[in-house]
């Protein structure tokens, strides 16, 4: 099966939690990072190495790491305190993203890393 067709796979399952109530996916940077990050924001007309809208480049796991956390978008330990979880919530043309909005789980994973420091793993 090819990378491309994995992450496909693995991100519906991810969304549709494998058909559990129970999000069971761990709060972990390569996982957010794969699984909602690059799909959801890294795109051609967003955060890519090409637009950087923001200023932000949110393409591959150590970029989109670094600018999330040295560009003071996200406060180890702080979710209430970060601006992503703030501009995930946000409505109307703040909302990131701003075409279909991310849905709770997403919020609530990448909240769940950013309350265990943010750690990059």
């Amino acid at each position: 099966m090819g990378t491309f067709l994995r992450l496909v796979v693995v991100t519906i399952l991810a969304a549709a939690g494998c058909g559990g109530a129970t999000d069971d996916r761990p709060p972990k940077w390569s996982l957010i990072s794969a699984t909602i990050v690059e799909p959801s924001c890294a795109t051609v007309n967003c955060h890519s190495a090409i637009t950087r809208r923001g200023g932000v480049d949110l393409h591959d796991r150590e970029t989109g790491y670094y600018n999330l956390v040295n560009g003071f978008y996200v406060y180890p330990g702080k979710p209430g305190d970060s601006a992503v979880i703030a501009l995930m919530n946000a409505q109307g043309s703040t909302r990131m993203p701003p075409d279909v909005p991310m849905s709770e789980a997403d919020i609530a994973i990448i909240a769940s890393w950013i309350t265990a420091g943010a750690p990059n793993n």
